[in-house]
């Protein structure tokens, strides 16, 4: 019986977050409440948290929703600042997540996350797979894309160190 109810609660908490994506504006008309709880389901879902984790990442989830919000509304239209505040707070996030999640679970939550996030407006690597944490590559002057890989600044570093 208790299982049952169990599995109908998952099963609304996950009906809300798919119902809650496709609202107009994405995850912009949320708020902190909703933000977590959507997170949670699909960390829930994703990760097979336990019952007790699941309850301790809601708890998680919300308090940085709020933190973020209340960053946002301070921010004030400066995006350098809020961008410097909202990373602080992710590293919290990050590392009261880990108190909870196992090694493995936190493995597989950050590699979903920077999927979504290399994935987020259909952007995508000419080899159409998702840059892996990588920060877009500066300008060169010429409007082109600079590409310089890390081996090739090692080598270049190298080379001027033996001259």
């Amino acid at each position: 019986m208790t299982n049952t109810i169990k599995m109908l609660a998952m099963a609304m908490l996950m009906l809300a977050g798919f119902t809650l994506q496709a609202q107009p504006g994405g995850g912009r008309a949320m708020n902190a409440e909703q933000r977590a709880e959507q997170q949670t389901a699909q960390m829930t879902e994703k990760l097979s948290l336990s019952e007790a984790q699941a309850g301790k990442v809601k708890e998680i989830n919300l308090k940085y929703a709020n933190k973020m919000k209340e960053a946002r509304d301070a921010a004030d239209g400066d995006r350098e600042a809020m961008r410097e505040t909202m990373t602080a707070i992710r590293d919290e996030h990050d590392k009261e997540l880990q108190t909870v999640l196992t090694g493995e679970q936190y493995t597989q939550w950050d590699r979903i996350r920077t999927e979504q996030r290399n994935n987020r407006g259909g952007r995508m690597n000419p080899d159409n797979k998702p840059d892996a944490g990588k920060a877009a590559p500066a300008e060169d002057g010429t409007g082109k894309k600079a590409k310089k890989s890390k081996k090739n600044k090692k080598a270049d570093s190298d080379s001027d160190s033996n001259n």
